[in-house]
């Protein structure tokens, strides 16, 4: 098992370049290993977790057994390949890395190149699902949409979150630039559900969409009922004829448009069981009932979750991310009465200064913490300290998560403290938590 992990981390190190999809879809075939039920594909900038955790819970009360391959991991690199919300089990996990490397070696004879880490991720997937069979198997893109190794598949449904601005370097300089690489993954005639709340993205999915007459449903426009049961959200989604009503287990209420895109797929998807030849299997009835018994039950590590009292965590990593949890995190402060105290780090290619100075804005903190992550991604200290100065805030410093964990759990006394910045960090802060026997841990 270590060494699959080992020989897995190396590939970053030597396996840089992505192959073409027909290279991708050549090594699919020799892997010899289709996708069994139906697929559900997620593009999106923001919310794609949390729209498969929701849609994978929804599908789950429903009586589906579901496949998730998703991206990145917190702790354990087999949280990216799931069946029923549970890990690949290590045993699986090992022999589907070595069949994907025999694969690998039968076609480096042809001239292909190593797979990436994210394609070899993706292969193990295939791998393992074919072996369990799932009803439904959700993939998530990486960073792309166009040209990402998931596009090889033939979807049922496909999905497209919230688009922003982030992997500029490989999506491009415009929201409209990345609306088209996220778009690429809409086939012809496949519905599409897609969130339209960025009228210059929503242009562009929607003409992506009409030009291979795929049908589409802009969530933007569904009529949804918001209320509040404390910090949390309750949304009566419409569903069918009728409304699915849930208080999400999400304390931000940007959860609510991830929320509505599930939603309206899981029906979608309903109606496409309904229509094929065997129709819906017993069990597999998707209600209003169940689809609000699947939202209130979703789990999604590190989107605002409260992993110690008054401690959440939050894996916001790009300016609309940010804006989105500094203005949820500011909510919980104002309901639960508390001062705010913020722990961060980010990766040096994300617009840093932009979030520090949005952070400073939304949560008026008493202090920020920050730490320099043992990615060799992680920003410098110098430069995440100078950007929260810059922002008019008492920064604190330290050159670990282990040591800026500490001194800002101390510092919180019975406030509040919120930690955002990179999901790498999350997961971080999750490891320390476990060794340092915190008792969620």
């Amino acid at each position: 098992m270590e060494d699959a992990r080992e020989y897995l981390s190396e590939i970053p190190a030597f396996a840089r370049e992505k192959h073409s999809l027909s290279q991708a879809e050549s090594f699919f075939r020799e892997l010899g290993c289709p996708f069994p039920g139906r697929v559900i594909h997620v593009a999106g900038t923001n919310g794609k977790g949390s729209v498969c955790a929701f849609l994978s819970s929804i599908l789950r009360a429903s009586g589906f057994h579901v496949g998730t391959f998703t991206s990145p991991h917190l702790r354990d690199i087999r949280e990216r390949i799931c069946l029923d919300g549970e890990l690949i089990g290590e045993k699986a996990f090992q022999q589907s890395f070595k069949k994907v490397y025999q694969v690998w070696k039968k076609m480096e004879k042809e001239g292909i190149t190593h797979p990436t880490f994210f394609e070899y991720l993706f292969y193990m997937a295939a791998a393992w699902f074919y072996q369990v069979k799932p009803d439904v198997v959700i993939l998530e893109t990486g960073m792309g949409g166009r040209r990402d190794v998931t596009n090889i598949c033939r979807p049922d449904i496909t999905v497209i979150t919230s688009i922003s601005l982030d992997h500029m370097a490989y999506l491009g300089n415009t929201v409209e630039e990345i609306a088209g690489e996220k778009a690429g993954i809409i086939k012809k005639g496949v519905p599409l559900v897609f969130d339209g709340n960025d009228s210059r993205a929503a242009g562009v999915i929607r003409e992506a969409a009409e030009a291979v007459k795929a049908p589409w449903w802009d969530v933007r426009e569904e009529n949804l009922s918001v209320a509040w049961e404390g910090i949390f959200p309750r949304v009566a989604y419409p569903f069918e004829d009728g409304r699915a009503e849930a208080v999400l287990p999400f304390p931000a209420g940007y959860q609510v448009w991830n929320g509505a895109l599930a939603v309206k797929a899981a029906e979608i998807l309903k109606g496409l069981e309904e229509a094929s030849p065997a129709g819906t299997e017993p069990g597999h009835e998707i209600t209003a009932a169940e689809v609000a018994e699947g939202l209130s039950s979703a789990r999604h590590g590190g989107r605002m979750e409260e992993v110690l009292p008054g401690f959440y965590l939050d894996g916001a990593h790009n300016r609309d991310g940010i804006r989105a949890f500094g203005q949820a995190a500011a909510r919980i402060g104002r309901e639960r009465g508390r001062k705010i105290h913020l722990l961060f780090s980010a990766v040096s290619d994300k617009e840093y200064g932009a979030m520090a100075a949005e952070l400073a804005e939304d949560l008026k903190p008493e202090d920020i913490t920050v730490a320099r992550m043992e990615s060799e991604r992680g920003l410098s200290l110098e430069a995440m300290e100078k950007a929260f100065f810059r922002a008019g805030c008492l920064v604190y410093g330290y050159g670990s998560v282990r040591e800026a964990l500490r001194a800002a759990l101390e510092r919180k006394g019975e406030d509040l403290l919120f930690a955002a910045g990179s999901l790498y960090f999350v997961g971080e802060l999750k490891e320390c938590l476990k060794e340092e026997e915190h008792d969620k841990f």
